[in-house]
């Protein structure tokens, strides 16, 4: 972990799986679009995407 994370929410911390976690439990639809489009690990990706899409179930 960066030190810079400390200051981060961790839906955008560099460790990939603090991203999931937090990607698992966001609620609003707008972050999740964010990293589906903007993050960098495909399985963070497709976990927001699933995410998404149970949100709008």
């Amino acid at each position: 972990m960066k030190f810079r994370d400390f200051f981060l929410p961790k839906i955008v911390r560099s460790d990939p799986s603090i991203r999931k976690k937090a990607v698992l439990a966001e609620s609003n639809p707008e972050v999740l679009k964010g990293v589906i489009k903007n993050d960098s690990d495909k399985e963070v990706r497709d976990i927001a995407r699933k995410r998404l899409q149970k949100l709008n179930t």
